[in-house]
């Protein structure tokens, strides 16, 4: 099937309505918000639904020929896919997760560790936007006294955190598992679309020579809409599991996925 603008728009409003659909379920559901595993899934439909809907309006409206939006955005969404499909599919769920969240509080410790640095080297510590090494240390203290972070920490006197891998380490440490053979696939389809995220001639090059209209794009892209799908679908798993939750597929989706290369 050669895919238009029309299909995508359809797609994206499927897959956006699966997701509202059944966050309307969550919230009469009572979940607990204060949950890791709860917040962490709704929040990955969440960010689904958001997506979604962005990129079908996004399409809906747009005049020009341009796709620099909807090439970050979709890249975003294979990203999810690959971290959670890779979740789903573990025996240990739940610390993948903890690792997930921990590396992100890590990570990001430490870019403001790196800006602490450069005010005080290079900015006589005097930048107002940027924190100091003192602000930095105050902030680890609060974390190692914060109930909430403790699942996180590994080594609570050096303030080391749980890592999870780098998608490139994840699918280099991938067995022959049937799941595995989606996110190499999706794996080549995120370092192409990495190359757009951050300008350089290249990418500016690489997306004048893209034409919907003849060439495969809007066929990669229904892929992608099939693995944001996929990504509501692990997560609702979690709340069917958990809460007993039916989930709802007023577009049968299901079957539309089952047996669909897209």
């Amino acid at each position: 099937m050669h895919f238009k603008r029309e299909h995508i728009i359809g797609l994206l409003k499927r897959v956006s309505e699966f997701a509202s659909d059944n966050l309307e379920i969550l919230s009469k559901v009572g979940i607990d918000v204060n949950d890791e595993f709860d917040s962490t899934y709704v929040g990955m439909i969440v960010r689904q639904h958001t997506i979604t809907t962005d990129l079908k309006l996004l399409f809906s409206n747009k005049k020009s020929n341009t796709l620099t939006s909807e090439l970050v955005l979709f890249r975003c969404l294979v990203d999810d896919f690959i971290h959670l499909t890779f979740i789903f599919n573990q025996a240990d769920k739940n610390e993948q997760i903890l690792n997930l969240n921990g590396d992100a509080i890590s990570k990001n410790l430490n870019k403001l560790s790196e800006l602490a640095i450069f005010n005080e080297e290079k900015l006589n510590g005097s930048y107002p936007y940027y924190p100091t090494r003192q602000l930095i240390e105050e902030i680890k203290e609060k974390i190692k006294k914060a109930p909430n972070r403790q699942q996180y920490i590994i080594n609570q006197e050096d303030l080391k955190f749980r890592t999870f891998k780098s998608t490139g380490n994840l699918i280099r440490s991938l067995d022959n598992s049937d799941y595995t053979h989606s996110l190499i696939r999706a794996y080549f389809i995120w370092r192409k679309l990495s190359d757009f995220v951050h300008y350089s001639n290249f990418s500016y090059e690489e997306e004048q020579q893209l034409d919907p209209t003849k060439d495969n794009t809007y066929t990669e892209f229904a892929e992608i809409i099939s693995y944001s799908y996929k990504t509501v679908l692990h997560s609702l798993v979690h709340f069917s599991d958990k809460y007993g939750i039916e989930i709802k597929d007023r577009h049968n989706l299901k079957t539309y996925y089952k047996d669909a290369g897209h």
